[in-house]
């Protein structure tokens, strides 16, 4: 052999080795299967959590004031572009999506939550996940508490909450995992959807917010979403990551509608793929929503999801919504 092929590595600095090794390192996980983090929970299968996806809860998940984009005025326009009706356009493979959310939640959030609850677990065969991002948001403002009592003390937010969780307590107790929204600050859509007596004081989010991972501690079916810091990102115009992917007003238009209380269509998105993320992260162990071996539910570009509505629905016809939830 020539005497100039030599050991490549040698010559090389001590520095220069530990970077090479660093590189080298690198490119393992890309390369290798990534295990979840840690085990699923108990009763909870990865090959079946997104089998059969139920919504509940209040006017952002019933799509209140969320349209499709590019819709014209007429039947098109017309359809609700609910969370669950997205969820239905933004499916990857097979499996269903059912939905029982309404925009009427705060009129009387005991007796809906109530039905809803109800509804959910009379279905049959049962949901194998069922989403609540913004079920308990009532149950925290309001002018009046679960008893119709005028709320002269902020106690009264955090007794009504109780109720509330009292709610979701039954689908964990049915063995059904649950993915359940903490309490944002909605303070800027007060003089425009919410009055100054619905908004509970700073602090009052705060415990609450900390009761309900204290609540959902316990359950190990139970995963959070924080809700409060989406609609901060939603909010804010910058760049944020949600999912799979990244989101920006420049590049998604707006993610919160006027009144600063309901998210848009691209927000509509973006609270589905926190909450897919959610789930994976708490149900199944995935700490990465890229990590290998992660399931995909949902798709989470919204320009893509607006497209499968515009094909679904194909030239002068209305996309057929999703269906509500069958009862036994």
């Amino acid at each position: 052999m020539s005497a100039r092929l030599r050991d490549p590595m040698r010559g090389l600095s001590a520095g220069a080795l530990a970077c090479l090794a660093a590189a080298l390192l690198a490119t393992v996980p890309a390369a290798m299967p990534i295990a979840s983090a840690r085990a699923p929970a108990p009763g909870v299968d990865a090959r079946t959590l997104w089998s059969r996806v139920h919504f509940i809860g209040a006017s952002a998940s019933a799509g209140f004031g969320v349209r499709m984009p590019g819709a014209r005025a007429g039947a098109g326009r017309g359809e609700a572009m609910t969370l669950a009706r997205v969820a239905g356009l933004a499916r990857v493979g097979a499996g269903e999506v059912t939905g029982d959310a309404t925009g009427m939640f705060f009129m009387s959030p005991l007796q809906t939550g109530e039905g809803q609850v109800e509804q959910s677990l009379a279905m049959d065969p049962p949901p194998t996940l069922v989403v609540a991002d913004d079920f308990l948001f009532w149950f925290t403002y309001g002018a009046t508490d679960a008893d119709r009592r005028p709320v002269r003390d902020e106690s009264q937010r955090l007794a009504t909450l109780e109720r509330g969780l009292a709610l979701l307590e039954r689908i964990d107790a049915r063995g059904i995992p649950l993915v359940v929204g903490d309490i944002p600050d909605m303070s800027p859509a007060v003089g425009r959807m919410l009055s100054r007596a619905q908004m509970p004081e700073a602090e009052t989010i705060g415990r609450a917010n900390a009761r309900i991972r204290e609540w959902a501690r316990e359950r190990p079916r139970v995963a959070v979403l924080p809700l409060a810091r989406l609609v901060e990102d939603l909010r804010s115009g910058k760049p944020f990551t949600a999912g799979r992917r990244s989101w920006s007003e420049s590049t998604d238009g707006p993610l919160i509608q006027r009144d600063q209380l309901h998210p848009t269509f691209a927000g509509t998105v973006a609270l589905l793929a926190r909450s897919e993320q959610a789930a994976n992260e708490r149900l199944l162990g995935f700490r990465q929503p890229n990590a290998p071996g992660t399931p995909v539910a949902f798709e989470h570009d919204p320009a893509a999801v607006a497209e499968n509505a515009r094909l679904e629905a194909g030239p002068g016809r209305q996309a057929v919504p999703v269906r509500a939830a069958p009862a036994r």
